[in-house]
């Protein structure tokens, strides 16, 4: 019998929290609507924790601890200024259903920042030097296609003006997607001076797949929103699916 060794554990543990943030994920549209909120919170911390120990598995402990301050910082950042400002995103306001938070803000909602800004920069980063902030801008961006909907659906916050919407993502105003942009283009800046080097992809491409084609299957499938399922399919597409040809192809 083969003895593991310490750097193939360290290997696994993305893939063992990548599992588990999809198996916490189908337990979520298994588990009836108004009763997800602890299901929610887990399936973010989890797939924030596959995306951190990817980071310090491939990149070390300081690049980790830098990405999660930046991400996580200027998710709670954005989100403070959105909720009491209205800028860049619209007027809305957060229940009471997720906590704790931080100011009006869910904690979970800047670690949501985190969890998928990181397969969005290492992804985009494997497929070009140049055009590394819009592409995985765009990434994140139409991540919230799908994300959008299923949050407001289980009641976790609330538009104040839902005109205009993008066609068809009925109930979300325009304004969130164009701060989205925003938003994620200058995160992604940020994000892009860290030091570049070469790295597994497996599990990047596992969370952002599971994300683009997931968000697919339970929007068309489970939650009777086909229109969200094909634009936010298409959306997630500019990202996912030149990484996962490149990736086939490797």
């Amino acid at each position: 019998m083969t003895d593991i060794s310490p750097r193939q554990r360290a290997a696994a543990v993305p893939w063992v929290f990548a599992g588990a943030a999809i198996l916490a994920q189908i337990t979520w549209i298994l588990v009836p609507a108004g009763d997800r909120e602890l299901v929610t919170s887990l399936v973010v911390l989890l797939f924030a924790a596959a995306s951190l120990s990817h980071a310090w598995q491939q990149f070390g402990t300081g690049w980790a601890l830098r990405f999660a301050v930046i991400s996580a910082g200027f998710g709670l950042l954005i989100e403070l200024l959105g909720h009491t400002t209205d800028i860049p995103f619209g007027p809305y306001d957060y229940t009471e259903l997720l906590r704790p938070q931080i100011l009006g803000v869910p904690v979970i909602v800047p670690l949501a920042w985190t969890m998928m800004a990181y397969p969005c920069l290492v992804l985009a980063r494997s497929l070009t030097q140049r055009w590394v902030v819009p592409l995985a801008a765009v990434g994140l961006t139409t991540w919230d296609f799908f994300l959008d909907p299923q949050m407001v659906g289980e009641g976790y916050w609330v538009w104040e003006r839902t005109q205009p919407a993008l066609p068809g993502i009925p109930g979300i105003p325009l304004q969130n997607y164009a701060g989205w942009l925003l938003g994620s283009l200058l995160l992604m800046w940020v994000l892009n001076r860290l030091p570049r080097q070469e790295c597994a992809l497996g599990v990047p491409l596992l969370l952002y797949g599971w994300m683009w084609i997931g968000g697919i299957i339970a929007n068309a499938v489970f939650l009777d929103r086909p229109s969200v399922a094909l634009v936010g399919g298409l959306g997630m597409a500019v990202l996912g699916l030149p990484a996962l040809l490149s990736w086939w192809r490797r």
